[in-house]
């Protein structure tokens, strides 16, 4: 049977399972209680062979003795608890978290077991040899697969650098594998991840109509004679068409190429490119159809003049009219088809961000072989640019080049401006500025030799911008050329991340009590996917009024931390920071300023857990704070949900320390400075601790949701029962 929450409820335990310092108590209560049977017994039969004026000596010493008994065994009881069944226990648990969470070294319970004789040594020994062993064991293991590790970074590093997205999929849509570029195209939302349908992110019309083909193309035997054999053009949209993507399905077989398996999926973004060609096809078309109307009014203005008859004063009109406004309408609409043709051309022409500093040492750098020496300067801060560098970096030497020869100067000072979101390169130099013939003449020249050589005028064109030189303070000039500034969100610089908080352990575990029974709950730990998750808020009390002020989420796949699929969000709480708050946790106002609220950022993070498994270190917190604005963002965090807090107290014991830095600590894990106390450095880390308790836990019989949701639930009584004693 199973209650609300899904767990089994369990009426009896075998003696075998029970925890060994109930079996010692027991065994000494028994001891205990079968004395005082002996002496009851004793009393009994003397009371009826005594006379009975020596009954009530014999009761007293009866008595005395029983008491005598009880107070020497639990005496006893408790110096053996405390010396031998405690230190047991603790040395049980540590040996345990060694040999399945493969922690190196003397376990701490070791010392504590000083009257156990040979035993604490003989498990340090163990320990230290099965340590010694594991290591030869992965010494061996990591040089036989050496060589498949080099390809499979190889081919990595490959996947990654694809300007075109790659994804490979099961045939029931679920997600292999991925490169940074489908991240890109896909991922702004954050449905694309491991083990999630790629339905969630592509169109699945498009998707399913392209896998039936192929399929319906491989069973037919048609791809042996097909000229796209095992692969089709791919044209779709995102799930919330928010992009374009043109792209290549191909069926994927297996090892003997007698079944399908997966397919691979090839793609770019190409909205921008349908895009240009709709404007450039619609500009087109309207211009001929203008341009027809316009010559056809000149062609009957002309007919009106051919005629024998002198033209009606009117007719006459009608033709100059035509002759005067005809000829610059269409005369304008070449000029504007012209201005737009040369858009599309500069606009199709690919740029990157660039900082202003690289394009200056790259010139520094550059050395022609006609070149008159030059010497560079750098002067002011660094500004982020969006244009093609090779081509700027080739204009500008040239340029720097034919003054040097025709001025006879050889310094240069580099610099960058800002000026109402426009930025500007200037170039001094100790000299008048050249005529504006010269100037010209030398952006008519090529700048860099050989096939595909473009002038000066190509590059200015390309960046729609311009050059011009001006006189610069005594004797000297400057070039001036205006560069698009890159926006802030385009700069491929990190920013740091933000320091986040701490908590109190417990808040109220009766929330993980209210989820209904789930799909998963038979499938075993290691093939659940998990989304490991903490926030901070404004306060300790969420029903009280207090907010979330950061998210973040890491997922767990194939028992695997995927650091690349990562939620982290600052919420702005939509109420002022108390300062008791942001000295905990070291989030401001003004870091909030201009963040979305939790009903924008939690629907994003729900569809970024997706189906999986939800887990956090002190969970009831973190789910009041979830579910008290889910409401108003129209979603709903209803999966299961595990503790890690619960599941460490089911292994150890309520008397250990089960704090995250505890827990880390037991399992050797490392959080560095920089990431504690920030919301997804907490939840790496507690994603780490979970990876240590899932075989500690398939050891001590909890292998599937259910059971570890059946121990997580019991946990939670036994705290809310001591929390209650205490209050009591």
């Amino acid at each position: 049977m199973r209650h609300e929450g899904g767990a089994r409820s369990v009426a009896f335990r075998k003696p075998a399972s029970w925890p060994l310092r109930l079996r010692v108590f027991l065994f000494f209560a028994l001891i205990a209680l079968g004395a005082i049977v002996v002496i009851v017994g004793a009393l009994v039969y003397l009371a009826n062979a005594l006379a009975p004026e020596r009954i009530d000596p014999l009761v007293l010493a009866g008595v005395a003795a029983v008491f005598g008994i009880v107070g020497v065994t639990t005496w006893v009881w408790l110096k053996f608890d405390e010396n031998v069944a405690r230190p047991l226990v603790a040395i049980a648990a540590d040996v345990r978290t060694a040999v399945h969470a493969r922690i190196s070294g003397t376990p701490p319970s070791v010392a504590s077991g000083r009257y156990l004789g040979l035993l604490a040594p003989a498990v340090a020994e163990f320990t230290a040899a099965l340590d010694s062993a594991r290591r030869e064991v992965d010494a061996a293991v990591a040089a036989a697969t050496a060589e498949a590790e080099r390809e499979r970074r190889h081919l990595e590093a490959v996947l990654r650098d694809l300007h075109d997205g790659v994804v490979i999929c099961t045939l029931d849509h679920e997600v292999l594998l991925y490169n940074r570029r489908a991240l890109e195209i896909l991922g702004r939302e954050g449905e694309l991840g491991l083990a999630r349908p790629l339905t969630d992110s592509l169109e699945p019309r498009v998707l399913e109509h392209a896998l039936e083909r192929l399929l319906d193309r491989f069973h037919k035997g048609r791809h042996v004679i097909h000229r796209d054999g095992l692969g089709l053009l791919l044209v779709g949209a995102t799930r919330r068409e928010t992009a374009r993507v043109r792209g290549r399905m191909t069926l994927m077989l297996d090892a003997d190429g007698a079944a399908p398996v997966g397919y691979v999926v090839s793609f770019d973004d190409v909205t921008e490119t349908l895009a240009a060609g709709i404007a450039r096809d619609r500009l087109l078309a309207d211009t001929v159809s203008d341009i027809r109307e316009r010559v056809a009014a000149l062609s009957l203005a002309g007919g009106l003049v051919e005629t024998d008859a002198p033209p009606a004063p009117e007719d006459l009109a009608v033709v100059r009219r035509a002759l005067a406004v005809e000829p610059q309408a269409i005369g304008a609409r070449l000029d504007r088809l012209e201005a737009v043709a040369s858009d599309i051309l500069a606009g199709a022409w690919p740029m990157a961000v660039t900082q202003s500093t690289t394009l200056f040492s790259l010139l520094e750098k550059r050395r022609s072989a006609d070149a008159a020496p030059r010497r560079f300067t750098v002067d002011g801060a660094p500004v982020w640019l969006v244009c093609d560098s090779a081509s700027i970096v080739d204009l500008l030497d040239r340029l720097t080049q034919r003054i040097a020869a025709a001025s006879e100067v050889s310094r240069f000072r580099l610099c960058a401006q800002t000026d109402d979101g426009q930025a500007r390169l200037l170039v001094r130099f100790p000299a008048p500025p050249p005529p504006p013939a010269q100037l010209a003449a030398w952006l008519g020249e090529t700048v860099c030799e050989g096939p595909g050589a473009v002038t000066g005028e190509d590059v200015l064109a390309r960046h729609r911008t311009e050059i011009w030189c001006v006189a610069d303070g005594e004797g000297g000039a400057r070039l001036e050329m205006p560069l698009a500034r890159a926006a802030e969100d385009e700069t491929p610089i990190a920013k740091a991340a933000t320091p986040l908080a701490e908590r109190p352990e417990f808040y109220d575990f009766g929330l993980l009590r209210s989820f209904v029974p789930s799909r998963f709950d038979d499938r075993a730990l290691r093939a659940l996917t998990f989304v490991v998750f903490d926030t901070e808020t404004t306060g300790l009390d969420p029903g009280g009024g207090d907010e979330i002020v950061s998210i973040a989420g890491v997922r767990i796949v194939n028992n695997r931390v995927l650091t690349g699929e990562i939620f982290n969000r600052l919420v702005d709480p939509e109420r002022p920071i108390p300062a008791v708050a942001t000295k905990v946790h070291g989030i401001t106002d003004a870091m909030v300023a201009g963040a979305e609220p939790a009903r924008h950022v939690l629907p994003r993070f729900r569809r970024f857990v997706g189906d999986a498994v939800l887990v956090a270190h002190n969970a009831a917190f973190d789910l009041a704070a979830l579910r008290k604005r889910q409401g108003e963002a129209g979603v709903t965090f209803d999966r299961p949900v595990l503790d890690t807090v619960l599941l460490g107290a089911h292994l150890f014991g309520q008397d250990a320390s089960l704090t995250l830095d505890a827990l880390a600590t037991r399992f050797g894990i490392v959080i560095p400075l920089e990431a504690r106390h920030t919301a997804l450095g907490d939840s790496l880390a507690t994603a780490e601790v979970l990876l240590k308790l899932v075989p500690l836990l398939e050891a001590d019989g909890v292998r599937t949701l259910a059971d570890a949701r059946a121990v997580s639930d019991k946990q939670a009584r036994l705290r809310r029962k001591m929390a209650a004693q205490v209050g009591g």
